[in-house]
């Protein structure tokens, strides 16, 4: 039987696949790597959308449970100093600022704050949402056009603030409206 022998030695080859499988597999890792952080970084960004929606949505409630508050009548202990979250303004130098978090006190009444809030460690926002109501002072107001309607002399005017915090401690929305009451 005759024994057949293969020579693997190929003249010619010097490791030309190698170089080329090893730059293919360089420009994968890239591709790879790119893919990887531009799905992190959507994940971050949804994210963040995520937060502000929930600190809005906690601000924007804030704002119309405070303003429903006003127009049943409900609030009426307004002193300069301050008192929950009512403030009494006089002149311009006694308004509040928006962003300075100690002169918020208003809050849901009872179990409405279950709405964020269950349960130790599940509370959906980070920290309560809550609000403070600025009583201006009294001015007449006439308006002769449709923007403006025609009010009594005598009305009074609010500026309510509303603070909502979303789900990490870095989100916050602050709201303001003016209302008022004849």
């Amino acid at each position: 039987m005759e024994t057949i022998v293969f020579d693997y030695r190929l003249k010619g080859q010097r490791g030309a696949a190698l170089i080329v499988a090893l730059v293919l597999l360089l420009v994968l890792t890239v591709l790879g790597t790119a893919g990887i952080r531009d799905t992190t970084m959507e994940e971050r960004m949804a994210g963040n959308f995520r937060d502000e929606s929930v600190a809005l949505e906690a601000a924007e409630l804030m704002l119309r449970h405070a303003e429903a508050r006003l127009g049943a009548g409900e609030l009426t202990s307004f002193v300069s100093a301050g008192t929950d979250g009512l403030y009494e303004i006089v002149t311009s130098d006694e308004a509040r600022i928006p962003g300075d978090t100690g002169v918020f006190a208003g809050e849901l009444p009872g179990d409405d704050n279950d709405v964020f809030d269950y349960g130790e460690d599940d509370r959906l926002v980070n920290s309560l949402p809550s609000y403070y109501i600025e009583r201006l002072p009294k001015t007449g107001h006439r308006g002769d056009s449709v923007v403006e309607p025609k009010l009594n002399d005598d009305v009074q005017f609010y500026r309510v603030t509303a603070r909502g915090a979303g789900v990490s401690p870095n989100s916050e929305v602050i709201l303001q409206s003016t209302y008022y009451v004849e």
